[in-house]
């Protein structure tokens, strides 16, 4: 796969997310699970799903990661047990479009990873992805990762 690189500047997100701490073998099979967490808590609140999915990613070990799964809403909300409101903070970001299935993302972040050590850029170990919309076509889905970058 070709991929672009290039350096972007995000705005700040206000997002409404379940977390959870995971080993890295189980981010793929807890995902969905999360973001269940917060769909069904959008049911009765009165907040608004206002973007795409987020999956958000820090505190990484060898071993395991923060996971933060979620979605941007219309207005904040007081946390509950399950889930937050958080801002995701705007910045200086190096960026990946990746198309094609989710089991398949790894060579986009390995691509990343590469990119920004060969360009000097230094990052911070906080990572996120945004989902585009839904095809039920593996190779049509769209998935922009980011990395943000320290100074």
């Amino acid at each position: 796969m070709n991929y672009t690189f290039d350096i972007v500047d995000t705005e700040p997100v206000v997002l409404a997310i379940a977390q959870a701490q995971l080993r890295r073998s189980e981010v793929s099979s807890r995902i969905l699970g999360l973001f269940d967490v917060v769909y069904t808590w959008l049911r009765t609140s009165n907040s608004k799903q206002v973007g795409h999915n987020y999956a958000i990613y820090d505190q990484c070990t060898k071993e395991a990661m923060r996971v933060r799964v979620g979605f941007p809403i219309s207005e904040c909300f007081p946390d509950n047990e399950l889930v937050k409101c958080i801002e995701l903070e705007g910045g200086r970001t190096a960026h990946v479009k990746h198309i094609g299935p989710y089991n398949k993302l790894q060579a986009a972040y390995d691509g990343l990873t590469a990119w920004c050590a060969r360009e000097g850029h230094r990052t911070s170990g906080e990572s996120w992805e945004v989902y585009g919309d839904w095809y039920d076509d593996p190779s049509k889905l769209v998935t922009d990762i980011y990395f943000r970058i320290d100074g």
